[in-house]
Formats: structure tokens, sequence, C-alpha cells
């Protein structure tokens, strides 16, 4: 039998609940136990428990963090100035980086700046070059 069925939010006594569901004494308790923390004791009855609440749990700042943020600049700096000069390669400015920043930076930061339209792309083969649009 479905004992959870006669269990609601209003209280019910253990007598009224074993003349409801027909178990025995023994039979209810052992219902009752496999239930778990399904079932909990208020106002002198046996109700429903309520659903525990999830509390979601903060998590980290979205976005470029303490660490890495002041690589990015470092890397959008030194990209705008050399497009400014010209057409320029990853591997060019991972030269001038002098270790300020990765070549995952420069991809991070190029997307970027192409995804706003402020430089260009161009290809030859796997070799891109970044330059000011207008100026190809």
């Amino acid at each position: 039998m479905d004992i959870i069925a006669h269990i609601t939010t209003t209280p019910i006594t253990v007598g009224g609940l074993q003349k409801a569901t027909g178990l025995s004494a023994t039979g209810l308790a052992l219902a009752l136990v496999s239930l778990g923390g399904k079932v909990t004791i208020q106002e002198g009855g046996i109700v429903l428990a309520p659903e525990p609440v999830k509390e979601k749990v903060p998590t980290g700042p979205r976005g470029p963090t303490a660490k890495v943020a002041p690589r990015l600049e470092a890397c959008r700096s030194a990209l705008l100035a050399a497009v400014a000069v010209g057409p320029v390669s990853a591997l060019e400015l991972l030269k001038a980086a002098d270790e300020r920043f990765l070549y995952t930076d420069i991809l991070l930061v190029t997307k970027e700046e192409l995804a706003k339209g402020t430089i260009i792309v161009s290809r030859k083969g796997r070799k891109a070059t970044w330059t000011l649009p207008g100026a190809e």
C-alpha cells in the first residue's frame, strides 16, 4: 500500500494513519522508516517534509580574472599599437610581448576586437595578420 498518499501537509496521527492504511503498528513503523526524510512530525502528527531548498553556491567572477586581466590589457594595447603601424601577425606580437602575455591571450583579444570591428583579419594559408579596417 502506498502510505505516502495518506500523508499530506495536514498532520495525521499515527492511529489515524494506521486506520487509513490498514497496516499493523509494526507494518506502519516499517513503512514510515522506509520513507526516510520524506516525512516529519508537526503539531503532534505526521506530515510531508518540505522539499529541501538547494541554495546556489556562489560562483567566481565571469570574464577575465584578476590574474588574466592585466595580460589581456597588455595584449590589447600591443595589438592596437601594432596594427596602427601596419599588418601584424601573432608571431610578431609574441616577439614584442616580452612575456607580458601569451598566444592564447592574442587569440582571445583578436577575437574580441574582430567582433567589435576594430580590426580585420587577412589570411595566407594558416598565417593570419590583423590590420585596421580600410588599411589593406
